[in-house]
C-alpha cells in the first residue's frame, strides 16, 4: 500500500486528476475524523482536511521509506489541528480545564453517557487527546503514533496512560452507584473538581 500511495502521489503532483481523487478518497475520512475529534468542530476539521491535502499536493516532503502516507497525513493534520487549538486557546478568556456542570441521573442513559465521554475526551490536554484519538479511534499502532507526533514510543504510552487515567477520574460519576433516585436529585452526589 505505501508504494501504491507513493505512485498515486507522484501522479497527483504531475496533475493526474484520477490519482488525486484516488488518494483523496482513500485518506480524507480518517484525516477528517481525527481533526474533528481533536478540534471538536466540523468546520475546523473540514479546514484542516483541506489544508492537509493542499500541503501534500503542493510538495510536502513525503518519503515512503519513512513510513506509510497515512501516518504522514496524520502528522500534517496533527500540526494543523494543534495550531488551530493554540490559536483558539489564546482567544478564550476562561481556562480550558473548567469543571463540567453537575449532571443528573439522566447521564446514565446511553446517549447521554456517550455525550459525556465525548466531552471528557474533548477536554483532555492536546497531547493526551491526540494520542487517545489516534490509538482508540484511528487504530494506529504505538509506533505509528510515535512517528506522527515525533516522540518515542514510551512517551506515547505515557500520554495514553495519563489520558485514560484522566478519563477514568472524570467519568467515575457515571459508573459509580448513585444515590437513591427516590430521595430526589438534590441528594445525588455532585462531582467536583477535586474528584474529577
Amino acid at each position: 500500500m505505501p508504494a501504491d500511495d507513493a505512485r498515486l502521489l507522484a501522479g497527483a503532483r504531475r496533475g493526474e486528476e484520477s490519482a488525486f481523487l484516488a488518494l483523496y478518497q482513500r485518506h480524507r475520512t480518517p484525516v477528517f475524523r481525527f481533526a474533528w475529534r481533536f478540534t471538536g468542530s466540523v468546520h475546523a476539521a473540514e479546514d484542516v482536511t483541506q489544508e492537509c491535502f493542499l500541503a501534500l499536493f503542493a510538495g510536502a516532503a513525503f518519503d515512503p521509506k519513512q513510513g506509510p502516507l497515512r501516518t504522514y497525513l496524520f502528522g500534517i493534520a496533527r500540526h494543523l489541528a494543534m495550531r488551530r487549538v493554540r490559536i483558539e486557546e489564546r482567544e478564550l478568556e476562561e481556562p480550558a480545564d473548567s469543571a463540567a456542570p453537575c449532571d443528573t441521573l439522566g447521564e446514565l442513559i446511553g446517549q447521554e453517557r456517550a455525550a459525556a465521554v465525548e466531552r471528557a475526551v474533548a477536554a483532555l490536554p492536546p497531547l493526551q487527546k491526540e494520542a487517545l484519538i489516534l490509538f482508540e479511534y484511528e487504530d494506529l499502532s504505538l509506533e505509528e503514533i510515535a512517528q506522527v507526533v515525533g516522540v518515542e514510543v514510551g512517551a506515547v504510552k505515557a500520554r495514553l496512560h495519563r489520558a485514560r487515567e484522566t478519563l477514568r477520574r472524570r467519568l467515575a460519576p457515571l459508573v459509580e452507584p448513585q444515590a437513591d433516585p427516590r430521595a430526589g436529585p438534590m441528594n445525588a452526589p455532585c462531582p467536583t473538581r477535586r474528584n474529577l
